[in-house]
């Protein structure tokens, strides 16, 4: 909600002051406030020359002009810039007319799922072929909270191969000789363990446990993660909960700009490695301001290709009904605001005009207050303020106006209401919008909701999804939403936690945002498992004793050097999303040069449609649930070969070592298997009958070229059949 609030204030801040000669249309609305705060010392400076800047995505025809104003440049794609503007020098910047566009937008919030706070992994990974583990492929992860010292990020059982790369962490204080807008680098295992940890990771976990799930070794654990042999390259970002490290001097330096510096930064180290790379983001924030947002997408448009791939989580926004629409020949619909805090924020896009009304209801079915606002009033053309008195109580209302950077015809209105107490406590209070000739849909989120009351029944049109969140909206990377499989746990107190009542096993998680995007694509690409996954957490963060952590989430503790260290238990697209990314590392192993496109097709094909009532693609899964193997097979075109299972064995793990083909089983056959071998042209090189007597078999391979090669299992017994992949 803090970025919804501040975004407001900086609306009013700028109105208040529309005299300026600035060219503040060519401004987002942070950047307007920052052109505004230029005017006024910080907290911790005296004057307005005072060294402040702002980290922003510039839109420029000349890129000298931004020498000539002072700008640093950290990245320059095409006609977009990402540089460092003094404050002072916003205005003129703005006015240059090879300036069209200056954009930062407040950060990102982990998109941890805070109600069920349940975890287990679902074992579904664990499995994966070994010819493929990540190798060679850089997994990029941007996220907040990491525990650099954890054994999750060594080779399994070997911790003199730590792989921890490169990491970047913003909000370091240590910037001498730092060629970054904000934090310093630290390259190489020794710079990166020499760290620790990051500087929020005394209050902050988050990213232990996302970097665990896509990369993590297991360290002699059940929980080893997706691509548990590909390099780690990582950035700690900054989030609004960061804001005790931040000097507020510096607070317009940690934007969505800085954001996409570090996708940049990520892409930029695999690129020197020579290697593919895909990027994880477990962060997002609600897209009202739809034009604050459109070099941000259009600089990750420019910013991936092949081998260079971003996949960011959906949002946990279905909690909660956060869309309503009045369609076109209907006079009059709306919802009631649900909202526990003071201030509530909607957008409401309209093809032609209309009329917002507030409606305050009091003891009967009649409203007691109404304030209305028509689409001409003149006051829209910067900022309407009104107050609707309710008995004791204040509600502040704030509206602006704006034409759509999505559709032409279409009008984006801006609404804020600020009260005296929770909105909640007071009398219901409805937003409507009539206009016969228009469509108009209204746009809430998770803290800003709207629902229905039977005190006028009227308003009912509340309804869940269009919340996917950015930057999963955008076009150019892959958005995840998340689906439940194992809904209880044991805790290492032996507990069990049986969360059934609220979840149905495999299927779309409840909380898990939902399409179309506002400006209407198709969200998400695709769904993984993210409820009840256990992965590492940061031994600084448990150390630290926070006040909110739930005891009952710790699954297993282990002592290594005299620390201890903690696998941990979270729910939520945050989880899903580096399955997705670590299963993206072994298809860019598979092939380096995958671009996204490619990875959408092979969604297409493979993908497990787990509710078969719907069509697929859909605004709740996308393509379906992610399944690894058959997207390797896909891949490697071992899906043409008719005798090969889509799928792995399972209850048998198949591997090559030293010219011999190992099968593990779970339990002793009761029958035979029968064991082919084929080339990934599907050229069948040998076959064999076997009556295990052991549960570990050992067969010798004729002599091969080194290379991959696909082996089938055949069984009455449904578990021992399957295929596997195997490299020489």
């Amino acid at each position: 909600m803090k970025r919804y609030v501040i975004l407001f204030l900086m609306l009013l801040t700028t109105f208040s002051m529309g005299a300026q000669q600035a060219d503040y249309s060519k401004m987002s609305a942070l950047v307007r406030h920052a052109a505004m705060a230029a005017n006024q010392p910080s907290a911790h400076r005296t004057s307005a020359s005072d060294g402040r800047s702002i980290t922003a995505f510039v839109q420029v025809t000349d890129d000298n002009v931004l020498d000539q104003y002072g700008c640093r440049v950290y990245a320059q794609l095409d006609d977009i810039a990402i540089a460092t503007i003094p404050l002072g020098r916003l205005k003129a910047l703005a006015n240059h007319p090879a300036v069209t566009r200056i954009e930062a937008g407040e950060t990102s919030k982990p998109l941890m799922d805070t109600v069920p706070r349940l975890c287990n992994i679902l074992p579904a990974y664990h499995q994966l072929s070994q010819a493929f583990t990540g190798k060679g492929v850089v997994l990029g992860l941007m996220d907040i909270g990491f525990d650099l010292t954890h054994p999750n990020f060594f080779n399994n059982g070997h911790l003199d191969e730590y792989r921890i790369m490169a990491f970047w962490d913003m909000l370091s204080q240590d910037t001498i000789g730092s060629t970054l807008p904000v934090g310093r680098d630290f390259v190489g295992p020794s710079a990166v363990m020499a760290h620790q940890r990051s500087v929020d990771g005394l209050t902050q976990t988050h990213g232990t446990h996302t970097l665990g799930i896509a990369a993590g070794s297991g360290y002699l654990s059940k929980y080893r993660g997706v691509a548990y042999e590909s390099d780690i390259c990582l950035v700690s970002n900054a989030v609004s909960d960061d804001i005790i490290y931040i000097d507020s001097a510096d607070y317009y330096k940690f934007t969505t700009a800085t954001d996409a510096l570090g996708f940049k930064y990520i892409f930029d180290y695999a690129q020197q490695q020579n290697k593919p790379c895909v990027a994880s983001f477990s962060e997002g924030y609600s897209a009202f301001m739809d034009e604050d947002d459109r070099l941000y997408a259009e600089f990750l448009q420019k910013l991936t290709g092949p081998g260079r791939i971003i996949v960011v989580a959906a949002g946990n926004e279905n909690r909660e009904q956060t869309y309503a629409e009045k369609p076109l020949e209907i006079e009059s619909a709306g919802a009631f605001i649900r909202c526990f805090s003071k201030t509530a924020v909607y957008r409401m896009k309209a093809d032609g005009p209309m009329t917002v009304r507030l409606y305050v209801y009091g003891k009967g079915s009649t409203p007691s207050h109404t304030l209305t606002v028509s689409s001409s009033d003149g006051r829209l053309d910067s900022l309407l303020t009104d107050t609707l008195f309710i008995n004791n109580d204040t509600c502040a209302v704030s509206i602006s106006h704006y034409p759509s950077s999505f559709n032409e015809g279409e009008t984006v209105y801006l609404l804020q209401l600020n009260t005296n107490r929770s909105i909640n406590f007071l009398p219901p209070l409805a937003l409507v919008a009539e206009g016969k000739k228009s469509r108009v849909e209204i746009y809430g989120n998770g803290k800003s909701a709207l629902t229905e009351n039977a005190i006028d029944p009227r308003w009912n049109a509340a309804t869940y999804g269009h919340n996917i969140l950015a930057p999963a909206c955008f076009p150019a990377v892959i958005c995840v939403g998340g689906t439940s499989h194992r809904l209880a746990i044991t805790n290492d107190k032996g507990e069990t936690i049986d969360d059934s009542s609220t979840q149905l096993r495999g299927l779309r998680m409840r909380a898990s945002s939902t399409g179309p995007t506002m400006n209407g694509l198709m969200k998400p690409d695709v769904t993984a498992p993210g409820y009840n996954i256990i992965s590492s957490y940061s031994s600084f963060y448990m150390g630290n004793e926070p006040s909110t952590y739930n005891v009952n989430r710790t699954v297993e503790t282990f002592d290594y050097q005299g620390r201890r260290y903690y696998w941990n238990a979270e729910s939520g697209t945050s989880m899903s999303c580096p399955v997705v990314a670590g299963i993206i590392a072994l298809w860019l192993q598979a092939k380096p040069t995958l671009t996204r496109q490619e990875v959408m097709d092979i969604f297409r094909r493979t993908c497990t449609r787990l509710d078969t009532s719907l069509n697929y693609p859909n605004n709740q899964y996308g393509f379906g649930e992610i399944d690894a193997y058959r997207g390797l097979l896909d891949i490697l075109k071992g899906s043409n070969i008719p005798e090969l299972s889509a799928h792995q064995p399972n209850a048998v793990a198949i591997s090559a070592v030293s010219g011999r083909l190992l099968l593990h089983f779970s339990q002793l056959p009761a029958s035979s298997v029968h064991v082919s071998l084929y080339t990934l042209s599907g050229t069948p090189l040998c076959s064999e009958t076997l009556t295990p007597v052991s549960t570990t078999v050992s067969l010798s391979l004729p002599m091969l070229p080194a290379g991959i090669y696909a082996v089938q299992l055949t069984s009455s017994e449904h578990i021992f059949t399957g295929s596997g992949i195997i490299r020489l």
